[in-house]
């Protein structure tokens, strides 16, 4: 099985696949930034949804860089 494979993860492996901490990863679930799934008691990450805020944020931060700077008065 390759990493794209995963389709979703329990939080506390998503957690050591990501960095992030059990806090931000339920900050992040809680805020719509990623998606999850109940299963029985199980909560899981969909994988795919921290994909897509990885690419987001990269865009973002891409766009931010090359704006224009305001001129110095």
């Amino acid at each position: 099985m390759t990493p794209e494979d995963i389709i979703t993860s329990t939080i506390t492996e998503f957690c050591r696949i990501t960095g992030n901490g059990r806090s931000k990863v339920y900050e992040l679930i809680n805020d719509g930034s990623i998606k999850s799934i109940k299963i029985g008691k199980r909560r899981l990450v969909v994988v795919d949804s921290y994909r897509q805020l990885v690419k987001e944020e990269l865009a973002s931060q891409q766009a931010a860089a090359s704006a224009p700077k305001p001129a110095r008065a």
